[in-house]
């Protein structure tokens, strides 16, 4: 189910890839016209790794887009340092535990966003500005495969409905 949305994405999370140990919402999206988060199931997730993956090798058609990717794994960093490590990440991954500890793969500050989807892996587009805003959600079963392919034409389908038009870089 893709859900379009307004609401205000707020953060500060420590990341693992690119970019400094801590980011902000504001600080990932300065320098984009939109922000892709997706959230990722958990550190054992072989859905979520083929994701993250794909995304790392086609980061070129995010870039082109004007917009910047970032993953995020409800794990604690020394698991997703794996993921750093392992696939090479040209963008930042942070890392959002919940606080309470009861279930090891729940999301903290991006938990309400988790609640909108029906599964994950999971997409949040936000529209970036002066602060970034989220405009759609949409689970990964949502999204056909070639899985890259389909990220990029919803990509292009919300941008288009709130009047953006491609960058090219």
């Amino acid at each position: 189910m893709c859900e379009r949305q307004s609401q205000r994405l707020d953060f500060e999370l420590s990341n693992v890839g690119s970019g400094a140990e801590t980011l902000t919402a504001t600080g990932v999206a300065a320098e984009s016209d939109y922000l892709l988060v997706v959230l990722l199931g958990s550190h054992y997730c072989s859905r979520s790794r083929e994701l993250v993956r794909a995304l790392a090798e086609n980061h070129e058609s995010f870039s082109e887009r004007a917009t910047a990717v970032v993953p995020v794994l409800p794990d604690i960093r020394e698991r997703a340092r794996v993921w750093d490590r392992r696939y090479e990440l040209p963008f930042p991954m942070l890392t959002d535990p919940a606080d309470d500890g009861d279930d090891p793969d729940a999301f903290g500050t991006f938990g309400r966003l988790e609640d909108r989807v029906e599964a994950l892996p999971a997409f949040v587009l936000c529209r970036c500005g002066e602060a970034p805003t989220v405009v759609s959600t949409a689970s990964e079963p949502d999204i056909d495969t070639p899985l890259v392919d389909s990220v990029l034409e919803y990509l292009d389908s919300v941008r288009s409905a709130d009047g953006a038009t491609l960058s090219t870089g």
